[in-house]
């Protein structure tokens, strides 16, 4: 694998706030970890945080694939859901770069024995109290005519008061708000966060009683978690023969 000796910083609107980065110094022992086509920031986080902003709280091993079709593999890497972002930690370096977005297709997370454990791809959505489109990582569940994905957000829950230094201070707690897909034949994607079956009704407003009938004929009683979700997706993806 080729290396770039100077990272080329490119600043494409990252949704991120000033604190979390700052411009990369271009140490050596960063830089020369840098594929020519993995570009970022320094990453420091959000000091007044609580709780959890990561799906994967520490990093674990994976492959990231490049728009171009490039794959850039065994790299150390957590996905941040509270800014919708990929940390890299380059060998040699405790420093952790925010990646650009606008460069990557999606990322796979691997487990113990290296095989694919988790795998995120780029998704276009509307997302909630908006009617603009925009591009999130959304893990696959399921896909076929109909798809499933998971958009593994973490998100402000309450501002706690915490004793720092005989003071007491406000800090904001995150934690995890998944927000779920259905992506349709034409393209289009439906956001919800509940799946009860009167949710998924008002899903499909025009298919309620094709959708009682399959969930029938295939025995689907249980509507509580996402096991039951991605066996619900491959049930409505029935409805698309």
């Amino acid at each position: 694998m080729k290396y770039l000796i100077i990272i080329q910083l490119l600043f494409l609107g990252l949704a991120v706030n000033a604190q979390d980065t700052t411009v990369c110094p271009c140490q050596k022992e960063i830089s020369e970890a840098f594929v020519s086509n993995l570009k970022g920031q320094i990453y420091h986080g959000m000091p007044t945080l609580v709780g959890t902003e990561f799906y994967n709280e520490s990093y674990s091993s994976g492959d990231i694939m490049l728009e171009g079709g490039e794959v850039v593999k065994d790299q150390q890497i957590r996905y941040n859901g509270r800014i919708d972002g990929i940390l890299l930690l380059p060998p040699k370096s405790a420093l952790e770069i925010l990646l650009n977005t606008y460069f990557l297709k999606g990322f796979c997370l691997k487990n113990s024995k290296g095989n694919y454990d988790h795998c995120f791809t780029k998704l276009k959505v509307i997302k909630e109290f908006g009617s603009d489109s925009s591009l999130i990582y959304g893990e696959i569940l399921y896909q076929n005519k109909l798809s499933l994905y998971a958009y593994r957000r973490y998100a402000f829950d309450k501002e706690v008061i915490v004793d720092v230094a005989n003071a007491r201070i406000a800090q904001s707690e995150f934690g995890p708000s998944f927000i779920y897909y259905f992506k349709l034949p034409n393209g289009r994607t439906i956001g919800f966060k509940k799946f009860r079956k009167r949710n998924l009704y008002q899903l499909f407003p025009g298919n309620k009683e094709l959708m009682r009938q399959l969930f029938k004929e295939k025995h689907q009683r249980r509507f509580s978690d996402e096991q039951d979700l991605i066996r619900i997706a491959e049930i409505l993806n029935l409805m698309y023969k």
